[in-house]
């Protein structure tokens, strides 16, 4: 039994450890899409076409808004948590971190119902996007060269790498931001997909907004909330494991407890790496943030979502919120979420 709890913890942590390598790039290219869909302010030729992707365009940016200015930050604060929690495990030595055993669980309780709630989050924020990706897909089939040039582009990279952040090809079609782009994922050891990005690809700029929104927007917003929900199993395992220590003072529990001490503080230096990682990418998220125009009608847009979630999660726990769902509506809140965000840059 004590070899299964084991194994478990020791695959939650290499899946946190690699989640947390690769999400700090999936919110990026999510919010490079967002900015490439501005990246020219010309409406097209005016045809019905360039009517629907101006309209998907805009529609887009008014859900991601709600994203990246109210549901983003929350993510900031799912990663101090995690930094939070692994230094119980760097700071403290095996006999103080067993006293402070019950204090540990409170927090993880606490930590794992916030993900769960930010998750969910991100997939109520994904049903309005999925609904533009369906638009995109339509709009692609329409723009036929455009289409076929992205998938001779797609194809040759395919032959070149096998990579799980193929859904960035998208952004090779943009002058400016695939420039971004590539140093990026050379960054994180994608060569020839950053090279191919750099190249860029001979297109209408503007109607390429069809292809990012369906091919790598989407995507990369998808990639991210799997990183998410990998935290939010990594809490629960770690949960439950802890609470199998409580009440018992044989011999085989105080094994078991070393044992998945010494496991979770030979991950600490690596994790915490992945979230200094994470921190490090929100000064370009803001960038990219600054250069999307914004609509009068985004911030009442905005307020209005982030008020319900609010009210959502104050009706579900009722007289139970404290804590780090107590803190979590804070952070709901617009200037909650700016705090986060300057957090990040001054942890980076």
């Amino acid at each position: 039994m004590a070899l299964s709890k084991a194994t478990n913890t020791d695959v939650q942590l290499n899946v946190l450890d690699e989640q947390l390598n690769s999400i700090p790039l999936s919110m990026r290219v999510f919010t490079l899409a967002l900015r490439s869909l501005y990246a020219e302010k010309s409406v097209g030729s005016g045809s019905e076409t360039a009517s629907k992707v101006t309209k998907l365009r805009d529609d887009t940016r008014q859900d991601a808004m709600v994203y990246v200015k109210g549901v983003l930050p929350l993510s900031i604060s799912l990663v101090r948590s995690i930094r939070d929690f692994f230094e119980y495990y760097e700071e403290l030595g095996i006999e103080e971190w067993k006293d402070c055993l019950p204090d540990i669980i409170e927090d993880v309780k606490g930590y794992k119902q916030c993900c769960i709630e930010v998750v969910a989050m991100h997939r109520l924020i994904m049903i309005p996007l999925k609904s533009r990706q369906a638009e995109a897909k339509v709009l692609v089939k329409e723009l036929t060269e455009l289409s076929a040039e992205y998938e001779i582009k797609r194809a040759e990279l395919a032959e070149s790498a096998e990579t799980k952040y193929m859904w960035a090809v998208g952004l090779a079609f943009i002058p400016v931001v695939n420039a971004i782009a590539s140093p990026l994922l050379a960054a994180y050891a994608q060569t020839d997909l950053a090279k191919s990005i750099a190249k860029g690809a001979q297109c209408q700029i503007f109607e390429s907004a069809a292809i990012v929104v369906d091919k790598t927007m989407i995507p990369a917003l998808s990639a991210f909330i799997d990183g998410l929900s990998a935290i939010a199993g990594f809490f629960s395992v770690m949960e439950q494991e802890m609470q199998s220590f409580q009440g018992k003072g044989d011999k085989a529990n105080e094994s078991k407890k070393k044992a998945h001490y010494m496991m979770v503080r030979k991950k600490a230096i690596s994790i915490g790496n992945g979230c200094l990682r994470f921190y490090a990418m929100i000064p370009g998220v803001k960038t990219d943030l600054l250069c999307i125009p914004n609509s009068g009608t985004d911030n009442s847009y905005v307020d209005k979502w982030l008020k319900k979630q609010r009210e959502e999660i104050e009706k579900k726990y009722d007289a139970t919120l404290s804590g780090q769902m107590k803190t979590l509506l804070i952070y709901l809140t617009g200037r909650g979420g700016r705090n986060l965000m300057l957090y990040a840059q001054k942890n980076t």
